[in-house]
């Protein structure tokens, strides 16, 4: 079988990550599956099986901030001519290529619609197409827009075998909170978290990464990192104050903090001993374990690795144009599996109580029956029931 992984680019890890996933689960499931990635993503592709193929398209940049995007290419083109490029890339490999199943992440067009040639012209070729969405997209004004007003909808309808959504009915269902139409509903399958539990309990985390018995760890990550600079500066602040509840905090900046930035935390850190800055963990979920407390952002592929680990969390919603990250994180918090601390408390100088609070009382959510999407995905790309 051959199946191709397609995912825009990202200001952060999020979707190259949950697309790590995925190809783990069909990769891992003994099948023969060639996989190949179709992704303008420059970092984190370390996440990738290793047998999997990428074809890389030029990559863009991208802020989320209150101007807007500002999307521009890496290579120094303008937003236009770059994504005429990708889509004349992506059409050529995906005709050539005839792939069994393409899987496309998140956009039914892909970033500007550089999709929309590939799917139109290929239609016919016999494979099937997949769309995968994290579950909360956007609030309803926006997704219904975007997805489920009657051009997009369409649009999903004639180019889609099948929705495939990356959380669980129990948390979210799409269906209740958008304006899905009917002729989509029967193609929505839900696979439940992609991640599987996580077996490595605290003692043998610990005990794997060399951390000493009894020191109170914490980890801070804010997945890729970009634009993260404000939000780190308050939480080390937050974190000085509490001082006593605390041994160590292994701050994770991620890869695409930018580098003035990065070279300030790492001089800030020079003066606290207790602060330790790393760019980069590719091994988070076993840090995640052995930490006392993790504080993260709130971004889908973050919050299901909280779940799988069950670790003691404070997640901060960090997202400044969208609502996603906040609807998700309240969802979990009022299940009693997260602490939330929203961006504007975080950056009012306010985190303090809760990660007081939360070092005090830790949390131990027990989620498991929510999680294993990813190992469900070979059955569902023979369409078996799962």
């Amino acid at each position: 079988m051959r199946v191709v992984m397609y995912w825009h680019n990202g200001r952060s890890l999020g979707h190259t990550a949950e697309s790590a996933k995925v190809a783990h689960g069909l990769s891992d499931s003994g099948e023969e599956v060639n996989l190949s990635g179709l992704t303008g993503a420059y970092r984190g592709l370390d996440l990738l099986p290793s047998g999997m193929d990428v074809v890389k398209l030029p990559a863009f940049t991208n802020y989320d901030n209150v101007a807007g995007w500002g999307a521009r290419g890496r290579s120094a083109m303008e937003a236009g001519p770059l994504f005429q490029m990708r889509a004349e890339m992506a059409e050529v490999f995906l005709r050539h290529y005839a792939p069994d199943v393409f899987i496309v992440n998140h956009l039914p067009k892909g970033a500007e619609d550089e999709l929309a040639p590939a799917l139109t012209r290929t239609r016919g070729s016999g494979g099937r197409r997949i769309l995968t969405l994290r579950g909360v997209l956007f609030d309803r004004e926006k997704t219904d827009r975007e997805y489920f007003c009657e051009d997009s909808a369409r649009w999903i309808d004639q180019h889609f075998d099948a929705i495939h959504v990356h959380t669980h009915p129990e948390v979210f269902q799409l269906e209740e909170h958008y304006g899905v139409p009917a002729y989509l509903k029967d193609r929505i399958h839900y696979t439940g978290y992609l991640v599987d539990e996580f077996r490595l309990g605290k003692d043998a985390a610990r005990s794997h990464l060399g951390v000493p018995d009894g020191e109170r760890l914490v980890l801070a990550s804010m997945g890729g990192g970009q634009g993260a600079m404000p939000l780190w500066s308050a939480l080390i602040d937050a974190l000085d104050k509490q001082r006593p509840l605390f041994d160590r905090v292994r701050l994770v900046t991620g890869p695409y903090l930018e580098a003035a930035d990065a070279e300030a935390l790492r001089e800030r850190a020079a003066s606290l001993p207790w602060l330790e800055i790393v760019a980069y963990e590719p091994a988070m979920m076993t840090w995640m374990a052995a930490a006392d407390l993790f504080i993260g952002a709130a971004g889908a592929n973050m919050l299901s690795e909280v779940l799988a680990v069950g670790c003691n969390s404070v997640v901060i919603p960090r997202q400044v144009r969208e609502s996603e990250q906040r609807i998700h994180a309240r969802l979990l918090a009022d299940r009693g599996l997260v602490r939330m601390c929203d961006l504007p408390a975080v950056l009012a100088g306010e985190a303090g109580t809760v990660l007081a609070e939360a070092l005090r009382e830790p949390l131990a959510p027990k989620a498991g029956h929510l999680l294993g999407g990813a190992r469900r995905y070979p059955q569902l790309l023979r369409g078996d029931d799962v």
